[in-house]
């Protein structure tokens, strides 16, 4: 049985936080500056720990007039190795991985800001007959380092500035709603009104987006011997301990108690489900390979500070769960930083329009 903790205080509005990005981005730094593309990618995919795949045909790309990374951050690293080898970046799998492709005839645009990067995908254009205005809707993907976990993001952004060629007076319209994103993607949508023919491209579009959003996971390593429960454990400003760990027929049970600083944004029931499954329990056996409990429940729903959640499984060597009170076993208790709310800012220049 899987049972969800409802979680309903009041957050503040995306609008009223500042533009800023809390979250470092992951760097990257060579020894000696790359001199193909497999070799910037294999250095890229090590010291960020996100795959980067280029096809077997260009590895062997040549990197023009490069000098290499010094604290580089990931995105910017990544822009400068396509930049030199005349590829352009692709994610795939939701996000996790990310491919350098030949840029062919892609007038894409980019804007980076700490480990997010916002890019820009299509404009379409219609005219509204029954209004009589002709709109043009953008459409921009969102997506940011892996190891950052999203759990909420605007869908449409606010816009501080807009401009096209001819200096036109443009209007628009980002929209105020928000997604729960399942992988490390999403797109942003923006509608543009006041465009004529002689709009061939927009020279800016800047704005921000709100995200909520925590820098990585934490984990808790508990050692139960005989039963024993061990203190509770701090790190990073969130505390974790267990409460029970008992064995009731032939299924244990054990307790966890998760507290979280004052001040931390919460979501209405719908939003914090994904949250709430990336609070997980591990089972480490002798073999050191770690085994999901995925049958929990969280316990008084309606008062979710601290977070009290129970997990129940029976032993089942095949599987590798075993007696977590027996001498060789752990339990690991994994669960997300801090959450932070922000407004990342972007620009985007040059999009050409239809």
């Amino acid at each position: 049985m899987r049972t969800l903790a409802v979680v309903t205080l009041t957050i503040a509005t995306f609008d009223a936080l500042p533009a800023a990005d809390p979250f470092a981005p992951a760097t990257v730094t060579s020894a000696k500056a790359p001199v193909v593309l497999g070799e910037a990618a294999n250095d890229i995919a090590k010291q960020s720990g996100v795959p980067v795949a280029v096809a077997p045909n260009m590895l062997k790309t040549p990197l023009k007039d490069f000098k290499g990374y010094k604290a580089t951050p990931f995105w910017e690293a990544l822009q400068a190795t396509a930049d030199a080898s005349g590829t352009r970046l692709v994610p795939s799998k939701g996000g996790r991985e990310m491919s350098l492709v030949p840029r062919g005839p892609s007038r894409e645009s980019a804007s980076v800001s700490g480990p997010f990067r916002v890019v820009s995908q299509q404009v379409t254009g219609r005219a509204l007959l029954t209004e009589g205005i002709v709109v043009h809707d953008l459409q921009l993907l969102v997506h940011w380092e892996p190891r950052l976990r999203v759990y909420r993001i605007d869908t449409g952004p606010k816009i501080s500035a807009i401009k096209d060629v001819p200096g036109t007076k443009l209007t628009t319209d980002g929209g105020g709603s928000q997604v729960l994103p399942s992988d490390c993607t999403s797109e942003l949508r923006v509608r543009v009104t006041g465009l004529t023919r002689d709009s061939d491209k927009l020279t800016q579009l800047a704005g921000t987006f709100g995200v909520t959003a925590a820098e990585k996971m934490l984990a808790f390593d508990f050692v139960v011997p005989g039963g024993r429960l061990p203190d509770a454990k701090k790190v990073e400003g969130v505390t974790a301990a267990l409460k029970r760990v008992q064995k009731k027929g032939d299924t244990w049970e054990v307790v966890v108690e998760v507290g979280y600083p004052d001040g931390q944004p919460t979501f209405e029931s719908f939003q914090g489900e994904w949250w709430l499954r990336d609070n997980r329990l591990l089972l480490i056996g002798p073999n050191a390979k770690p085994v999901a409990i995925d049958d929990y429940e969280s316990l008084s729903p309606d008062n979710p500070r601290p977070l009290r959640v129970i997990y129940r499984f029976k032993e089942d060597a095949a599987r590798g769960i075993g007696n977590p009170t027996a001498p060789g076993w752990a339990l690991v208790y994994e669960t997300p930083a801090p959450l932070r709310e922000v407004r990342v800012p972007f620009e985007l220049k040059d999009i050409p329009l239809p």
